[in-house]
């Protein structure tokens, strides 16, 4: 009877983790197109939503600690949890980052600064998009070339970033430009938490702290 009421709650959690996950998929691409089409106005709304979206992490978190505490998991239930947990918090605080993205928009439009905004950008989005797909994909589905297939895009989503200053150093080096490398430090960051995740996802995984073994995180990069 327990076993089955800690079932539903956990599955009941994997819907809520995906439907936040996507939430946030979405709120990263709104935001750096808000900056590089100098739309005030969609910047406004991922702002104006951050609060409202992230009441879902706290609830989130808060059924997470009630399952953690009231149900005392074990095993592969207690990790799973506790992956839930994690990725939730890293969730929140990516969503933070993309309101950061859609202030440094308003700023840049507003002060009508017209300045050439590479590629790497756009590249950026897209790859932080996807590992944050797959790394959620992971979890709830125990996969660990998906898990694989997102670690590796931090490597791409570093990259992209270093690309930016080696081609385009007369523009990333101009004090007026600063707001183009404040939003790629910012999706940097957003890759940096989804790597986070992975860390719990990696140990619910496969049962222990794979992150920190090198043969397995090795395996992970390749």
């Amino acid at each position: 009877m327990f076993g089955i009421v800690l079932e539903n709650k956990l599955m009941n959690l994997s819907k809520d983790i995906l439907s936040y996950s996507n939430e946030t998929t979405v709120r990263i691409n709104k935001s750096v197109e808000s900056f590089l089409n100098d739309d005030v106005a969609l910047a406004r709304e991922v702002i104006e939503f951050t609060d409202k979206i992230n009441k879902e992490s706290y609830s989130i978190e808060h059924e997470c600690l009630k399952v953690l505490g009231l149900h005392q998991p074990i095993a592969k239930d207690l990790r799973f949890g506790a992956a839930l947990l994690r990725t939730s918090i890293e969730l929140e605080r990516i969503n933070d980052l993309t309101a950061y993205i859609a202030r440094y928009s308003i700023d840049s439009a507003e002060k009508g600064l017209n300045y050439h905004k590479p590629p790497h950008i756009t590249f950026m989005s897209q790859t932080v998009q996807s590992m944050l797909q797959d790394g959620v994909g992971s979890l709830l589905n125990e996969d660990l070339q998906l898990l694989k297939r997102s670690t590796k895009g931090y490597v791409s989503v570093q990259s992209f970033y270093n690309q930016m200053f080696s081609e385009y150093s007369e523009i990333t080096h101009d004090s007026s430009h600063s707001y183009l490398i404040l939003v790629g430090r910012n999706l940097l960051s957003m890759g940096h938490h989804i790597m986070g995740m992975a860390d719990r996802i990696a140990y619910s995984i496969v049962g222990k702290r794979v992150m920190h073994n090198k043969m397995f995180y090795n395996f992970l990069m390749r």
